[in-house]
């Protein structure tokens, strides 16, 4: 069992690995959770361990917030699969290790240079983690949104998003994976390799690869989130608010069904969730309020 024995440094490893599966299954008890702050309390490193499976297990596809009820040996199983060992170790837990992690809170986008000359922007809650040296290149995006710059260099630059890979020598590419573990990839410019499901296809310059499907978007659209403002076309007002959420600790609520189905087309500048619900209460002719710290539309 988790937590009744002082394991090495690998058995740590997949002690962690079992911890977050454990508790992330639908038949999680109490006990477990028990047994869980004992195990984190009886060395220092089992935190950071924990850390680590924490990220490997938002990178396995499915396990998102939405994901659909899973077992506990399912859970274990789905994650184990990322932590077979070698003769070297833990093979997923030394990439974790090797990389950086990098995150975003609500409102926060950041812009950071990487050691091999690339460059990436992250979206408002967005959590990756990236090896980027000349000899090994590599993100993992958990979750959110990133405009990365990849530096021509002979070692490809790979990114992997759950359902979703990326592979390109030189470019500028813009990655997101939200909380439904939906990918979508666009290749700004150069080209790359990329893979959801099936066999693998080619991005050029311009084209975006969304729930399986190759199209053109425009690109001034699609990039308007790094200037902070969001653009909708026909979207729901539900997914307006959902999007305008991860711009501001006000939050914008549909207090009314029937009005979170309404159509919204149009380019809004994100971060102020009251001018924004003025903006839209106004276009759709809907009620609006404020209620403890939070803009009420409908209802």
């Amino acid at each position: 069992m988790p937590g009744r024995r002082s394991p090495e440094s690998s058995d740590n490893n997949r002690t962690a690995a079992e911890w977050i599966a454990r508790l992330n299954a639908d038949d999680s008890t109490a006990r477990d959770a028990a047994d869980f702050r004992r195990w984190l309390a009886a060395n220092p490193d089992h935190a950071e361990r924990f850390e680590r499976a924490t990220d490997l297990w938002d990178m396995v596809p499915g396990t998102a917030l939405s994901r659909a009820p899973v077992t506990r040996r399912r859970a274990v199983a789905g994650l184990m699969a990322l932590v077979a060992t070698t003769a070297g170790g833990t093979v997923a837990f030394q990439a974790a290790y090797a990389a950086t992690p990098y995150e975003t809170g609500i409102g926060e986008q950041r812009r950071i240079g990487l050691a091999d000359g690339s460059s990436m922007l992250l979206d408002a809650a967005t959590r990756v983690r990236v090896i980027a040296t000349r000899e090994r290149r590599r993100l993992w995006l958990a979750h959110g949104r990133v405009d990365l710059t990849v530096a021509p260099l002979t070692t490809p630059f790979t990114i992997d998003a759950g359902r979703g890979n990326m592979t390109a020598a030189a470019g500028r590419f813009d990655l997101r994976r939200d909380r439904d573990d939906r990918v979508a990839m666009t290749a700004i410019e150069g080209s790359a390799a990329v893979t959801t499901t099936g066999a693998p296809r080619r991005l050029t310059g311009g084209e975006r690869l969304a729930e399986g499907v190759i199209d053109r978007p425009d690109l001034a659209t699609t990039q308007a989130w790094t200037s902070g403002r969001a653009a909708f076309h026909d979207d729901t007002l539900a997914t307006v608010a959902e999007e305008a959420n991860l711009y501001s600790t006000t939050r914008l609520v549909i207090a009314d069904p029937a009005v979170g189905r309404l159509r919204v087309s149009g380019m809004y500048r994100m971060g102020d969730n009251l001018a924004l619900g003025q903006s839209l209460a106004t276009l759709l002719a809907v009620r609006l309020r404020t209620m403890d710290g939070a803009v009420l539309l409908g209802g």
